[in-house]
């Protein structure tokens, strides 16, 4: 089991101080966003060379983005930082590549226009993965009704159809029908599997706060799932804390995590 956290938990921190805190939280690496504002402000690829003696996956580009939106220069843009982050993850070794399916414009749920626009953007995307030598996982939405793949069917379509991975987000699952939903027809294609619980907003908080996660964890392991693992935690829906606290915190899922893969 390779062991990774989301560096979007330490957003505000500059890459150096992301790989300390992998040795420090006792992790084998991390689950790289490029959005982390000391390297997206200029893409300098020397700030990466901190993470070359690390394991690395890479979250492809979500803010402000939408791979489905209404507007076509949004989708355009949006596919440009896929591919971006894909190369990225090419570079520098990294697997998989996590990409989101995208949301209506509207608060309304999906029409066939918007899973046109997903078909597209993963059919392009897929295509430069396999050129790249990099792993696409399509993450499982979470459970709002405008989202695009919040159901394993919808998961499994889009997967299946363009041949590319599945990154299980425990949490958005939890919140929308359960883990085994996804796990039983998806399970062979789980290339990064999302640990968190949530809070009473849905954000992504401690797993060892809920026994449904631990439930899920074990079933999981049981299965002989042996990859990616990543830990994701959002600060906001777990309080102020300086640096040293956010690497307790991660020290302390990673053991809960490692337990169920020992």
């Amino acid at each position: 089991m390779r062991l990774l956290f989301s560096s979007m938990f330490l957003y505000e921190y500059s890459t150096d101080m992301i790989a300390k805190a992998i040795d420090l939280a006792e992790y084998d690496g991390v689950e790289f966003w490029p959005e982390t504002p000391h390297f997206w402000v200029d893409r300098d690829m020397e700030k990466l060379e901190c993470f070359l003696d690390y394991e690395m996956a890479v979250h492809s580009p979500v803010l402000d983005l939408n791979p489905v939106s209404v507007n076509n220069d949004v989708c355009d843009l949006t596919l440009r930082e896929s591919l971006y982050a894909v190369s990225l993850a090419a570079k520098m070794k990294a697997w998989p590549v996590t990409v989101h399916a995208g949301k209506r414009s509207a608060a309304r749920e999906p029409v066939w226009a918007d899973y046109l626009s997903l078909n597209r953007y993963l059919r392009i995307l897929s295509r430069y993965a396999r050129i790249k030598g990099v792993d696409v996982g399509l993450e499982n939405s979470e459970n709002r009704i405008n989202n695009l793949c919040r159901k394993a069917d919808e998961v499994k379509k889009f997967v299946d159809a363009n041949n590319i991975k599945f990154t299980l987000d425990i949490k958005h699952a939890l919140l929308n029908g359960g883990v085994n939903e996804f796990i039983e027809p998806l399970f062979d294609k789980i290339c990064n599997i999302h640990v968190s619980f949530y809070d009473e907003k849905g954000r992504h908080v401690q797993p060892s706060r809920g026994e449904t996660v631990k439930e899920a964890l074990e079933k999981i392991a049981d299965l002989g799932y042996s990859g990616t693992v990543t830990v994701e935690l959002d600060d906001l829906g777990i309080g102020n804390m300086d640096f040293m606290k956010k690497v307790e915190i991660l020290r302390k899922e990673g053991h809960f995590v490692e337990k169920f893969f020992g």
